[in-house]
């Protein structure tokens, strides 16, 4: 989420309400902050009138705007809250156009408040977040649409990466300056034994000890820490990781840049603050899922044979002595795993297509193998992490393990036609169906829609492949036949389905 600039603003002395208009920025501001509060207070309960206060906070943040066109507070708050809004699930449908178009709009907001001040870390750090996002919705509609988005997501996410070694950078300088101020301080202590403190008052024209007058507000600025630092770095290490996943869907071979990026601008940092926060744990995490993904993207790009890749997934998570009781561990760990045999399958049928090969009878047997065996390994992550009390996201959770046995029963079908695969068929296919119905439960519980759409559609294609009954899955149909037919697509080309299986429906 983006990071939220903080102010200080003195109790009011009436509680009688205003009903002039805001004249100065800082009553913009104060406006703004009011009403943003109150949609917070609404989230949870009521989504159309928080999405109501919010977007009256953003008309406050223009209007504000129109007056003040180089309010840096204005503009900052303004570029924050319409990226926070794209971000929240529950409120989209309130609000007007798409998640695309909020990003965008989130965007040109956060490059106006950059033409104001390019010396706010926190604004640099939520422009790269924009861009992060951004980046991952094309790719995403890219995936869904082939060669209808002709925006390259590339750009954004290498965009994401300049705008967040620009906030390390600063953030850097300012840390050392803070390092350097009590040194600075002892000097001037030394030079006038007089004062009783090397702190610069005038420094402060409202002192915290004073009131402030009503609407009164001044702008906290904090000291950067190593925590914000580290949040830098590990945003710069999750966007490589995005970057490998692009990279293997298009087939870009030359991977080098990214992991020179790493090592030459991340890693000794990374290291090093880690240690400082106490946040060992959530960097070797990231690590391990970067470390995947670029494994993944080498292997597509045929830079790493089937052991090599193997021995980097393996070896990016044995590190962990405490993976167990990690919900996010145990989820990211299960995804590497599903990445892996996906990636195998999909290279050895291509290696297929293009002719027989010697040897092959046994390499396919191996190959089945250690599909099934990761695969299994995967199922088995995502059940513990199901069982955790600290576990997020769970019809997500649910939906993967149904992905897990369709992937499995996938084995079954040719040319692999594993045996162990081909008997359990009927098994796997009743325990999708159990899991997709679990993760549309829990989705409705949640009030998550997009998972519940995506669940109730799998359900029905099980039903629809196992018994041959079409009532549920032409329901589904009726409702959302687009969203329906896009995630039928997904499940066909992400090898949840045989070719056979789709003589079933009637699209």
């Amino acid at each position: 989420m983006p990071k939220q600039k903080q102010f200080l603003r003195s109790p009011p002395k009436s509680t009688k309400p205003k009903t002039t208009s805001p004249q100065t920025a800082n009553e913009f501001l104060a406006a703004g902050v009011d009403l943003e509060e109150a949609g917070e207070k609404w989230r949870a309960g009521d989504a159309q009138k928080s999405a109501r206060f919010f977007l009256r906070a953003l008309d406050n943040y223009e209007n504000g705007l129109q007056h003040f066109h180089g309010s840096f507070d204005l503009a900052y708050n303004r570029a924050r809250l319409q990226y926070e809004l794209a971000q929240q699930p529950r409120l989209l449908r309130h609000l007007p156009g798409g998640t695309f178009d909020l990003l965008t709009t989130a965007l040109n907001s956060h490059r106006y408040a950059l033409e104001v001040s390019r010396e706010n870390a926190d604004l640099l750090f939520n422009t790269g977040q924009v861009l992060t996002s951004l980046g991952e919705l094309i790719s995403e509609e890219q995936h869904r649409h082939h060669d209808a988005v002709v925006v390259d997501p590339l750009g954004s996410f290498q965009e994401a990466l300049t705008f967040f070694q620009q906030c390390l950078s600063l953030q850097e300088l300012q840390f050392s300056q803070l390092d350097m101020a009590p040194q600075r301080q002892l000097v001037k202590a030394d030079s006038n034994a007089t004062e009783t403190t090397g702190k610069d008052v005038s420094e402060h024209p409202h002192p915290l000890s004073q009131p402030l007058d009503e609407d009164t507000w001044a702008t906290i600025v904090e000291p950067v820490t190593e925590q914000a630092l580290m949040d830098t770095l590990l945003a710069q290490v999750e966007t490589l990781t995005s970057i490998c996943g692009l990279s293997s869907n298009r087939g870009i071979s030359d991977l080098n840049w990214i992991a020179e990026y790493y090592r030459n601008s991340l890693h000794d940092k990374l290291l090093r603050f880690a240690k400082e926060t106490g946040r060992h744990h959530e960097a070797t995490l990231a690590k391990a899922k970067y470390r995947c993904a670029l494994a993944d993207a080498r292997f597509t790009a045929t830079m790493l044979d089937i052991p090599t890749y193997e021995k980097e997934v393996m070896g990016a998570y044995e590190i962990f002595p405490d993976l167990d009781p990690d919900p996010q561990a145990l989820c990211d760990r299960a995804d590497a795993e599903i990445v892996f045999a996906a990636s195998m399958q999909k290279v050895w049928r291509q290696v297929m297509d293009r002719g027989p090969v010697e040897g092959m009878p046994e390499d396919v047997a191996r190959l089945s193998i250690v599909c099934w065996k990761h695969l299994t390994k995967a199922l088995d992550n995502l059940t513990l992490a199901a069982k955790l009390p600290k576990v997020k996201n769970l019809p997500r959770i649910y939906l993967r393990r149904g992905d897990c046995e369709l992937l499995r029963r996938r084995l079954g079908a040719a040319p692999l036609n594993y045996d162990i695969a081909l008997k359990s068929a009927s098994t796997l296919l009743k325990n999708a169906e159990i899991y997709y119905r679990g993760a549309v439960r829990l989705a409705q519980a949640e009030a998550a829609a997009n998972e519940e759409t995506e669940a109730s559609v799998k359900e029905a294609v099980v039903i629809t492949v196992s018994t041959g009954e079409h009532s549920k899955l032409d329901e589904r149909l009726d409702m959302q036949r687009a969203r329906a037919q896009e995630i039928i697509e997904d499940m066909t080309e992400e090898g949840l389905l045989w070719d056979e299986d789709m003589k079933s429906f009637r699209l």
